[in-house]
């Protein structure tokens, strides 16, 4: 994290909820790709790659298999990631939004996401851009309208809140995620599916701040 980086949440809070939560038994068959990631990460080859070569294997990896999003692709009559392009901001549209989507059915939007190239620095503009990673992706959720927002550049994952200034972030090194248990069950824990987007009843984001 930056020197003025504060974490969203109340650490002491946070440590309970994550001790008490047990991972889902289907993190066991995704364990083997998580380690090619880090290895992916570890070894500096992540950076010979542009954003839109990683992206699918990103989002399919962290998203749909870890945290148990579901695409429109994936059956079933309702989804809870969308790659549709529901906002736009100055000429750009957010890569992903996480919600309740389903066939002639509202949207229900919860989480903007932003996904940057493994060389974005995210607090500042980078590439000739005007804004950085972060600003877009406040502007997607304040434009959707969303309470949460995602930033990534595939090595570090932020969740910020709409509510909380720009330094207030939880952070996930994507290495560690695929390393560490620890980091792993935070990682799911704050961003599972079933607790961001559940069936009935709201976020847990919220109720945590």
């Amino acid at each position: 994290m930056p020197a003025d980086a504060k974490p969203l949440f109340r650490p002491d809070v946070l440590h309970a909820h994550v001790k008490a939560f047990a991972l889902p038994a289907a993190i066991e068959g995704v364990r083997d790709d998580l380690a090619k990631w880090a290895d992916l990460v570890a070894s500096g080859r992540i950076d010979r790659f542009k954003e839109t070569e990683l992206l699918p294997e990103f989002i399919t990896l962290f998203f749909n298999r870890v945290l148990g999003y579901r695409g429109a692709s994936d059956g079933g009559s309702d989804w809870t990631l969308s790659h549709q392009r529901h906002v736009e901001v100055e000429g750009e549209f957010a890569d992903a939004v996480l919600g309740r989507f389903a066939d002639g059915q509202p949207p229900r939007y919860t989480v903007a996401v932003e996904v940057k190239g493994p060389k974005d620095p995210l607090d500042r503009p980078f590439a000739g851009r005007r804004l950085s990673a972060v600003d877009q992706g406040y502007r997607y959720a304040i434009n959707l309208p969303c309470d949460w927002l995602i930033v990534t550049s595939m090595r570090e994952i932020r969740l910020h809140s709409k509510s909380a200034d720009q330094h207030s972030y939880e952070a996930f090194d994507t290495e560690a995620v695929a390393r560490d248990e620890g980091a792993l069950k935070r990682f799911v824990f704050l961003l599972g599916a079933d607790r961001i987007v559940p069936e009935s009843g709201v976020c847990h984001l919220a109720g945590l701040l």
